[in-house]
Formats: structure tokens, C-alpha cells, sequence
């Protein structure tokens, strides 16, 4: 009997046969390289290493299986100034410039209290005090004022570490956002930012990756690498990428900081990383130009069945389930 698997690529829809021609054992050789902390610390995440692929230069790839954590950054709505908590569309769902983060992730302390981004902006941000509370590697810093970036609808500038054309980088303090990956339309994970084992494996920016769901339609999401973050968090990705392994429509975005906890985290997913710089997409960074690179880059290592089928056999047997 032969059962029909719909994977969801991105922007593109692939179609995959499951039969007896197809059920091969899939070996990928993944085997246990290194652990990560997660959850500031108070987890821990195993990463797995597969075997040379020969049709992607004998990189060995990456995988590990987290929670994938909701990613806002390089999006306009991410902090607010009027709405510094990412609530007032919660209690208020016509108010305007809503947030979508809490303020507290873009401090330099996280533990500091949201009174801190209050007392600065009501003094129309000093700069002197500003980046004692913001961290300048989130929030850009206007060139001209040294001050925090402010849109003019009233959005703090979030940054990432990737640009999205050649050069955005010359044009950081110029205070604008579409210069950053736009958490909102481009599937991307965050990785620990500095020398770690993912540096060591040579993976870095722009290195393509593709998320696979654990849920009963196993939706398959191509990505990049499009930032970097704390040394002790691992398996944040954004919400582009979280909406598409949730199976959630294409326009959706978060409402308020608590919706896009509640519908956008990602339960279970296998991170599937390709390393070295052959596996880098180059800019300009678009979403059709993900979705068109991380399918390429899983054809050539065997498909998506392949690894469903060697996280059971190699890592998980109880990954997925008819059930999801």
C-alpha cells in the first residue's frame, strides 16, 4: 500500500512517496558530538554529526532536536517604545503600535525591571543612560544622535547579525530596519554567538538549515542561520519559520507577546545544519532564495524521508508518530 507524506518547503510544496520501494534503512551515521545549554543554562541539548555527504563536498551535518523558541528580532514590531511589556494588544486589540517582545530581551541585564526603559525614554533617551539599560547589539544606535534607533511609529530598531544585501553591515546608525532578516518573512534559527562548537564546525551566518516538525504532518521548513545570541540559549528560530512548522497560514503573524508564545513556538524539531562555507547562502537574502536553497541542499543529502528515518533508526525512535 503506498502512503502519500505532503511536506511543506517554504514557499514550495513537495510530494514524497512512502512505500516499499522507498523504506531502505536510511543511515546517516548521526552520532552524538557535543552537548549545548539551553534555557540559560538549565538545560542541556544534545548535537548529533552525520556522515561525509558526498554530494554536498563530504560536509558533515549537523542535528539537534529542541523546542524551537520564537525569534523576533529584525522585525519592526518586536519592541515598542509605548509598549514596552509587547501586551498592549492583548488588553487593547485596536491600539496602535503594539509590540510583539518584551523590552527585557533587548537589555543589556534581563533581570532589570521595565521602570529602567520607562525612566530613559520619558527623558527622551540620554544616550549616556540608554545603553545602560539597551543592548546596543540588539538596538541600533543612531550615528548621528548616538541615541537608541525610533521609527517613526514609534519601534525601537531590532537588530541581527545577518543582512539582508551586501553591505548592509556600512550602513549600521543609519536607523533602518529592512537592512536586518525580518523575523516576520525569512525561516531562520539563531546559534551561539562567539568561538563555540558550531564556529569549530564551521557554521556561521547564512549557513543553510532545515527544520523538520514533529507533529502528524511533518512539515519541513528550509532556513538559514540569520543570527547570533547567548552562549547559554539554543533552538531559537523565527517566526516565519515557526509559523511554518505549526502549519499556520502564510499572512499570520503574532498579535501580542503572549499569542506569539502560545501559537508560534514550535513543539519538538529536528535542526538539520549543513556547515562550511559552500553551504552559505549568499545575499541578497529572501525568502524564495531560502526556501529555493534548503531544498537543494536536502535533495542532495537524500530527502526528507531519509532523515525522518535516521532520527528514528539513529536518534529518537519516538520523534514522530502517526499522532504528531
Amino acid at each position: 500500500m503506498i502512503r502519500k507524506h505532503v511536506y511543506r518547503f517554504g514557499l514550495l510544496i513537495s510530494l514524497t512517496m512512502s512505500s516499499a520501494a522507498s523504506s531502505y534503512a536510511a543511515g546517516c551515521g548521526f552520532q552524538l558530538a557535543f552537548t549545548r545549554p539551553d534555557e540559560r543554562g538549565t538545560q542541556t541539548v544534545k548535537v548529533y554529526r552525520g556522515d561525509p555527504v558526498p554530494a554536498l563536498g563530504n560536509v558533515r551535518p549537523l542535528l539537534f532536536i529542541v523546542s524551537h523558541k520564537v525569534n523576533t528580532d529584525g522585525t519592526k514590531v518586536s519592541y515598542g517604545v509605548k509598549d514596552p511589556r509587547g501586551l498592549l494588544c492583548r488588553d487593547q486589540p485596536n491600539a496602535n503600535s503594539c509590540a510583539i517582545n518584551h523590552i527585557g530581551n533587548a537589555f543589556n541585564d534581563p533581570g532589570r525591571p521595565v521602570a529602567d526603559l520607562e525612566a530613559v525614554r520619558d527623558a527622551g533617551f540620554p544616550p549616556n543612560k540608554s545603553w545602560q539599560v539597551l543592548d546596543p547589539s540588539i538596538i541600533e544606535k543612531d550615528k548621528n544622535t548616538g541615541k537608541p534607533c525610533v521609527t517613526p511609529d514609534g519601534y525601537l530598531v531590532s537588530m541581527t547579525a545577518e543582512v539582508v544585501n551586501d553591505g548592509g553591515h556600512t550602513h549600521e546608525g543609519d536607523c533602518d530596519q529592512t537592512k536586518y532578516i525580518d523575523a516576520l518573512t525569512v525561516p531562520a534559527i539563531v546559534i551561539p554567538k562567539g568561538e563555540n562548537q558550531f564556529a569549530a564546525a564551521d557554521i556561521g551566518k547564512r549557513n543553510i538549515v532545515v527544520a523538520f516538525s514533529s507533529s502528524a504532518t511533518k512539515n519541513v521548513v528550509p532556513g538559514i542561520v540569520g543570527d547570533t545570541g547567548p552562549s547559554n540559549e539554543l533552538g531559537e528560530a523565527t517566526v516565519a519559520m515557526n509559523r511554518m512548522l505549526n502549519g499556520l497560514p502564510d499572512a499570520e503573524t503574532p498579535k501580542h507577546r503572549d499569542d506569539a508564545k502560545a501559537r508560534f513556538q514550535a513543539k519538538a524539531t529536528a535542526t538539520l545544519i549543513f556547515p562550511g562555507g559552500a553551504n552559505r547562502l549568499a545575499r541578497p537574502i529572501t525568502p524564495q532564495r531560502v526556501a529555493e536553497g534548503g531544498n537543494d541542499k536536502l535533495a542532495k543529502f537524500g530527502g526528507a524521508e531519509k532523515v525522518y528515518q535516521c532520527i528514528h533508526d539513529e536518534i529518537n525512535p519516538n520523534f514522530w508518530t502517526s499522532a504528531g
